[in-house]
């Protein structure tokens, strides 16, 4: 239980090591994602408590959390390090969320209940909004709202851990987009063949259809990957996505 401190009349509650920990993770993501810590930087302990004002403790536990996340590699004699953007670690960071999204897509479309009317209005509207954000020159938007329409496929299907899990990758895929600097030349094309046809998929029920859409969705967002940041062959993307 944490504790409670009196100070000139009012009551404050210190932030727990628990607290802290998170909040360090927080913050130290945010900045891998937006490029601050570049890929083989070194994040130094004692840097990092100074900036953040906490002591050790949190700081190690925040960048254990970003190891099992894939932002940090904890490596021998050099400590914690920012993960390199290598086209394997694309690979498998898709890979990863495709194989959640079909056990998602699965449990939604074979579980009646599950497939509640304010589910099905939500991704609607998120379907529709990829269209009208695809007339905007900035692709920022557009990158949210298709994370957006994805997570609330997998947290629709009441799977907590795959939502969990499927929840932790997308830093990566933010990460992705920040570094390469990818551009997202057909944007309208993207949200009539992926976004509104697997909405109308899942709509409709149609599971087996909506997995075919949710795996090239994903076969096409990782070949679009690997082609600007090279180093794979279209084979080998085709063979590691199934």
């Amino acid at each position: 239980m944490v504790s409670k401190i009196k100070a000139q009349g009012a009551v404050l509650t210190p932030m727990s090591n628990l607290e802290s920990a998170e909040h360090a993770a927080d913050q130290i993501r945010t900045a891998i994602i937006n490029g601050q810590f570049r890929p083989g930087d070194r994040l130094i302990e004692k840097q990092l408590t100074d900036q953040l004002n906490l002591s050790r403790h949190p700081v190690r536990e925040a960048l254990r959390r970003l190891s099992r996340e894939g932002l940090v590699e904890m490596r021998l004699n050099r400590g914690a390090v920012v993960a390199e953007l290598v086209p394997s670690t694309i690979l498998e960071v898709y890979s990863i969320r495709s194989a959640l999204g079909k056990l998602a897509l699965k449990a939604l479309l074979s579980t009646p209940e599950l497939l509640k009317p304010a589910t099905v209005k939500n991704l609607e509207t998120l379907a529709n909004n990829a269209l009208k954000l695809a007339k905007l020159a900035d692709q920022t938007a557009s990158i949210r709202n298709d994370m957006e329409f994805q997570s609330a496929i997998v947290h629709a299907s009441g799977l907590e851990r795959c939502a969990r899990y499927f929840d932790e990758l997308t830093a990566e895929i933010y990460r992705f987009n920040n570094l390469s600097r990818i551009a997202y030349t057909d944007r309208e094309g993207d949200a009539i063949n992926y976004m509104l046809a697997l909405f109308e998929a899942i709509k409709a029920r149609d599971l087996q259809r909506a997995e075919t859409i949710w795996h090239l969705k994903f076969t096409r967002a990782a070949e679009r990957f690997i082609t600007h940041v090279g180093g794979t062959s279209d084979k080998e993307i085709l063979a590691f996505l199934g």
